[in-house]
């Protein structure tokens, strides 16, 4: 079901802070707070809102290194092997992001990891390349220092995208 005007608006409200009382909501929005309470509610029957999370300062917390990997999986018949491998990764604490795709010269994941260190890196696509060296090919990755990171919150991208 496609969501409504008034859904996108609290949406919207709550991407930018997911404490706020649906009162405060209420009346940024101007609506009565027994609606933004329906509303908050649909969105999460729905599963449109699938919880809520604090953001992170990621140099705050300790981590400097944040690093954006690309790789191929050599043998698609391997379903079960894969099916391991994703619930592998899905279920590492550094990985944030983890997709399957199409880019990068032939690359069919991407994910996208946190670091105390660079040598914490290290040890990460060690294990990777222990586990998974016979079935993962052409591994490229973006390594950064969290300090170069100009924007962290996709908020505004995923309002923006949403008001398309």
């Amino acid at each position: 079901m496609p969501i409504r005007d008034k859904e996108k608006q609290v949406l919207f409200e709550l991407l930018k802070n997911g404490r706020k009382p649906d009162k405060h909501i209420a009346q940024i929005l101007k609506l009565t707070q027994p609606t933004v309470t329906r509303i908050r509610q649909r969105l999460e029957g729905d599963k449109i809102i699938r919880g809520y999370r604090a953001t992170v300062d990621e140099k705050a917390a300790g981590l400097s290194i944040s690093a954006i990997t690309f790789f191929d999986w050599r043998d698609y018949s391997e379903k079960e092997q894969i099916g391991e491998a994703l619930n592998y990764m899905a279920k590492m604490p550094e990985v944030i992001y983890f997709a399957q795709g199409e880019g990068l010269r032939g690359k069919t994941f991407v994910m996208m990891t946190f670091h105390k260190t660079f040598a914490g890196y290290q040890e990460f696509t060690k294990k990777l390349r222990e586990r998974y060296g016979k079935q993962i090919a052409y591994i490229e990755e973006f390594i950064s220092s969290t300090d170069a990171i100009h924007k962290r919150d996709p908020t505004q991208a995923f309002i923006h995208a949403m008001s398309d």
